[in-house]
Protein backbone atom coordinates (compact mmCIF):
# COMPACT_ATOMS: atom_id res chain seq x y z
CA UNK A 1 0.00 0.00 0.00
CA UNK A 2 1.53 3.89 -0.99
CA UNK A 3 1.69 5.81 1.86
CA UNK A 4 -0.18 8.47 0.47
CA UNK A 5 -3.43 6.30 0.18
CA UNK A 6 -2.73 5.48 3.60
CA UNK A 7 -1.81 9.55 4.78
CA UNK A 8 -4.94 10.42 2.55
CA UNK A 9 -6.95 7.93 4.80
CA UNK A 10 -6.18 8.65 8.13
CA UNK A 11 -6.32 12.23 7.52
CA UNK A 12 -10.35 11.87 6.28
CA UNK A 13 -10.99 9.85 9.52
CA UNK A 14 -9.47 12.31 11.48
CA UNK A 15 -12.13 15.07 9.59
CA UNK A 16 -15.10 12.63 10.38
CA UNK A 17 -13.93 12.23 13.87
CA UNK A 18 -13.56 16.33 14.78
CA UNK A 19 -17.02 16.93 12.62
CA UNK A 20 -19.15 14.59 14.50
CA UNK A 21 -17.66 16.24 17.52
CA UNK A 22 -18.39 19.67 16.44
CA UNK A 23 -21.77 18.71 15.47
CA UNK A 24 -22.27 17.73 18.82
CA UNK A 25 -21.99 20.72 20.13
CA UNK A 26 -23.96 23.18 18.26
CA UNK A 27 -26.46 23.73 21.02
CA UNK A 28 -23.27 25.92 22.61
CA UNK A 29 -23.26 29.47 22.17
CA UNK A 30 -23.06 31.44 18.81
CA UNK A 31 -19.46 32.69 19.73
CA UNK A 32 -18.40 29.37 20.72
CA UNK A 33 -20.07 27.82 17.66
CA UNK A 34 -18.45 30.43 15.37
CA UNK A 35 -14.24 29.56 16.91
CA UNK A 36 -15.05 25.77 16.53
CA UNK A 37 -16.07 26.43 12.79
CA UNK A 38 -12.79 28.62 12.85
CA UNK A 39 -10.62 25.98 14.80
CA UNK A 40 -12.11 23.43 12.36
CA UNK A 41 -11.21 24.89 9.00
CA UNK A 42 -7.79 26.10 10.10
CA UNK A 43 -7.39 22.22 11.51
CA UNK A 44 -8.59 20.71 8.14
CA UNK A 45 -6.52 23.46 6.14
CA UNK A 46 -3.38 22.44 7.91
CA UNK A 47 -3.97 19.14 7.79
CA UNK A 48 -4.41 18.91 4.14
CA UNK A 49 -0.91 20.55 4.18
CA UNK A 50 1.01 17.37 6.15
CA UNK A 51 1.15 20.20 9.35
CA UNK A 52 -0.65 18.70 12.36
CA UNK A 53 1.75 20.39 14.65
CA UNK A 54 0.56 24.05 13.13
CA UNK A 55 -3.11 22.71 13.30
CA UNK A 56 -3.09 22.47 17.13
CA UNK A 57 -0.96 26.07 17.29
CA UNK A 58 -3.47 27.64 15.55
CA UNK A 59 -6.09 26.82 17.86
CA UNK A 60 -4.36 28.12 20.74
CA UNK A 61 -5.90 25.06 22.54
CA UNK A 62 -4.61 21.32 22.99
CA UNK A 63 -8.13 19.83 22.02
CA UNK A 64 -11.18 20.78 19.99
CA UNK A 65 -14.59 19.16 20.85
CA UNK A 66 -13.29 15.97 23.01
CA UNK A 67 -10.47 15.62 20.20
CA UNK A 68 -7.29 16.00 21.94
CA UNK A 69 -5.43 17.39 18.75
CA UNK A 70 -2.35 17.06 20.65
CA UNK A 71 -2.46 13.45 20.33
CA UNK A 72 -3.21 13.23 16.58
CA UNK A 73 -0.67 10.88 14.91
CA UNK A 74 2.08 12.36 12.82
CA UNK A 75 3.36 10.64 9.76
CA UNK A 76 7.08 10.69 8.93
CA UNK A 77 8.66 9.61 5.87
CA UNK A 78 11.17 6.94 6.12
CA UNK A 79 14.09 9.99 5.62
CA UNK A 80 13.40 11.65 8.90
CA UNK A 81 13.28 8.41 11.28
CA UNK A 82 17.51 7.66 12.14
CA UNK A 83 18.28 4.65 14.51
CA UNK A 84 20.09 5.42 17.35
CA UNK A 85 23.70 4.89 16.56
CA UNK A 86 25.94 4.78 19.99
CA UNK A 87 29.46 4.97 19.91
CA UNK A 88 32.43 3.64 22.89
CA UNK A 89 34.87 6.08 22.73
CA UNK A 90 37.16 4.37 24.27
CA UNK A 91 37.52 1.49 21.40
CA UNK A 92 39.94 2.62 18.77
CA UNK A 93 38.89 0.72 15.20
CA UNK A 94 41.87 -1.20 15.57
CA UNK A 95 40.86 -4.65 16.24
CA UNK A 96 42.66 -7.07 19.47
CA UNK A 97 43.87 -8.76 16.85
CA UNK A 98 45.56 -6.34 14.74
CA UNK A 99 47.01 -4.59 17.84
CA UNK A 100 48.28 -7.31 19.13
CA UNK A 101 49.93 -8.11 15.96
CA UNK A 102 51.35 -4.56 15.45
CA UNK A 103 52.84 -4.51 19.21
CA UNK A 104 54.52 -8.25 18.87
CA UNK A 105 56.40 -7.06 15.42
CA UNK A 106 57.28 -3.86 17.54
CA UNK A 107 58.81 -4.75 20.18
CA UNK A 108 59.30 -8.23 19.85
CA UNK A 109 57.39 -10.42 22.12
CA UNK A 110 55.39 -13.57 20.86
CA UNK A 111 51.72 -12.95 20.39
CA UNK A 112 50.59 -15.85 22.02
CA UNK A 113 51.86 -14.60 25.43
CA UNK A 114 50.29 -10.87 24.65
CA UNK A 115 46.63 -12.83 24.23
CA UNK A 116 47.60 -14.88 27.14
CA UNK A 117 48.03 -11.85 29.43
CA UNK A 118 45.04 -10.02 28.08
CA UNK A 119 42.63 -13.25 28.71
CA UNK A 120 43.80 -13.15 32.30
CA UNK A 121 43.78 -9.44 32.74
CA UNK A 122 40.22 -8.86 31.24
CA UNK A 123 39.00 -11.38 29.47
CA UNK A 124 39.39 -9.41 26.37
CA UNK A 125 37.14 -6.53 27.52
CA UNK A 126 38.95 -3.13 26.11
CA UNK A 127 36.34 -1.37 28.59
CA UNK A 128 37.42 -3.30 31.73
CA UNK A 129 38.35 -1.56 34.72
CA UNK A 130 39.47 -3.45 37.97
CA UNK A 131 38.46 -2.42 41.84
CA UNK A 132 42.00 -0.60 42.12
CA UNK A 133 41.65 0.80 38.78
CA UNK A 134 43.60 -0.74 36.38
CA UNK A 135 41.97 -0.16 33.14
CA UNK A 136 41.47 -1.76 29.82
CA UNK A 137 42.96 -5.12 27.96
CA UNK A 138 46.52 -5.27 29.76
CA UNK A 139 45.12 -3.42 32.94
CA UNK A 140 47.26 -0.89 33.31
CA UNK A 141 47.49 1.39 36.47
CA UNK A 142 46.85 5.10 35.60
CA UNK A 143 50.70 5.67 36.59
CA UNK A 144 51.48 2.81 34.80
CA UNK A 145 50.16 4.05 32.01
CA UNK A 146 51.33 7.71 32.17
CA UNK A 147 55.00 6.66 32.41
CA UNK A 148 54.39 4.57 29.10
CA UNK A 149 52.91 7.16 27.34
CA UNK A 150 49.26 5.51 27.21
CA UNK A 151 46.85 8.69 26.95
CA UNK A 152 43.55 6.82 26.60
CA UNK A 153 44.11 3.33 28.61
CA UNK A 154 40.68 2.35 26.94
CA UNK A 155 41.58 2.75 23.51
CA UNK A 156 43.17 -0.88 22.23
CA UNK A 157 45.65 0.15 20.49
CA UNK A 158 47.41 2.56 23.08
CA UNK A 159 46.46 -0.14 25.56
CA UNK A 160 47.80 -2.99 23.95
CA UNK A 161 51.24 -1.06 23.18
CA UNK A 162 51.87 0.14 26.19
CA UNK A 163 51.00 -3.35 28.08
CA UNK A 164 52.98 -4.95 25.91
CA UNK A 165 56.05 -2.26 25.67
CA UNK A 166 55.71 -2.81 30.16
CA UNK A 167 55.73 -7.01 29.14
CA UNK A 168 58.65 -7.14 26.93
CA UNK A 169 60.81 -4.47 30.04
CA UNK A 170 60.19 -7.39 32.34
CA UNK A 171 61.42 -9.72 30.05
CA UNK A 172 64.38 -8.23 29.34
CA UNK A 173 64.76 -7.83 33.48
CA UNK A 174 64.03 -11.74 34.39
CA UNK A 175 65.01 -12.76 30.65
CA UNK A 176 62.18 -15.99 31.38
CA UNK A 177 58.44 -15.70 30.36
CA UNK A 178 57.54 -17.03 33.91
CA UNK A 179 59.11 -14.30 35.71
CA UNK A 180 58.02 -11.73 33.96
CA UNK A 181 54.63 -12.93 34.44
CA UNK A 182 54.81 -13.06 37.60
CA UNK A 183 56.36 -9.34 38.09
CA UNK A 184 53.26 -8.13 35.49
CA UNK A 185 51.53 -9.61 38.73
CA UNK A 186 53.24 -8.69 41.37
CA UNK A 187 55.75 -6.15 40.28
CA UNK A 188 59.39 -6.25 39.72
CA UNK A 189 60.38 -5.62 43.08
CA UNK A 190 58.23 -8.79 44.67
CA UNK A 191 59.67 -11.09 42.16
CA UNK A 192 63.53 -9.64 43.29
CA UNK A 193 62.66 -9.91 47.10
CA UNK A 194 61.57 -13.38 46.06
CA UNK A 195 64.83 -14.39 44.61
CA UNK A 196 62.58 -14.81 41.53
CA UNK A 197 61.36 -18.20 43.25
CA UNK A 198 57.18 -18.80 42.52
CA UNK A 199 56.75 -19.94 45.46
CA UNK A 200 57.68 -17.65 47.75
CA UNK A 201 55.35 -15.07 45.60
CA UNK A 202 51.91 -14.63 47.01
CA UNK A 203 48.93 -17.14 46.41
CA UNK A 204 47.31 -14.61 43.91
CA UNK A 205 50.41 -14.62 41.79
CA UNK A 206 51.41 -18.00 42.02
CA UNK A 207 47.79 -18.82 40.25
CA UNK A 208 48.29 -15.76 38.08
CA UNK A 209 51.37 -17.43 36.66
CA UNK A 210 49.90 -20.77 36.44
CA UNK A 211 47.02 -19.52 34.54
CA UNK A 212 49.01 -17.32 31.72
CA UNK A 213 51.22 -20.05 31.09
CA UNK A 214 48.29 -22.44 30.41
CA UNK A 215 46.88 -19.97 27.88
CA UNK A 216 50.29 -19.08 26.39
CA UNK A 217 50.73 -22.76 25.59
CA UNK A 218 47.46 -23.09 24.64
CA UNK A 219 47.99 -20.39 21.98
CA UNK A 220 51.56 -21.76 20.79
CA UNK A 221 49.60 -25.09 20.19
CA UNK A 222 46.59 -23.80 18.42
CA UNK A 223 48.95 -22.01 15.77
CA UNK A 224 51.37 -24.65 15.16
Amino acid sequence: MKVDSVTNSLQLEIMNELLTNITKNNSSSSVLAGTQSNSFESIIENLLNGNQSSAASNNNQSSVGNVDVSKLPILKSKDNITADVKYDVGVSNLSIEQAVDNASKKYGVDKNLILAVIKQESSFNPNSTSSCGAMGLMQLMPGTASELGVNNAYDINQNVDGGTKYLKSLLDTFGNSKMAIAAYNAGPGAVEKSGENINRLPSETINYVSKVSAYYSANQNNNV
